[in-house]
């Protein structure tokens, strides 16, 4: 890859990839390819275990519905809870695999 400000790492014990994006910039597009080599020639078995491929992701700050919190009161207080006057938005994927 040869995006500045981002990363890729594979990790052996746990079979992923993870990459990781300081900037994305909205409405621009972002591609990772990998190239798996493998020791033996591929047979089913060995297909199973490298697909599907599943990804997960967060967007802090980003709320794809647009859906606002105006207001929030909190019916229960307690003196050991401190609520703070702000709503921190996140997208998170929720199931997204891609079978080949």
């Amino acid at each position: 890859h040869d995006i500045p400000g981002s990363n890729a790492e594979y990790l052996p014990n746990e079979k992923k990839i993870v990459w990781t994006m300081k900037k994305f910039i909205g409405g621009s597009e972002m591609s990772l390819r990998i190239k798996i080599t493998l020791d033996q020639t591929i047979s089913p078995a060995i297909k199973r275990e490298i697909g599907p491929i599943a990804m997960s992701f967060e967007i802090p700050m980003y709320n794809v519905s647009k859906l606002q919190v105006r207001y929030l009161r909190i019916a229960e207080t307690h003196k050991s809870y401190n609520p703070f006057r702000w709503v921190r938005y996140i997208t998170q994927s929720s199931s997204y695999v891609c079978r080949f």
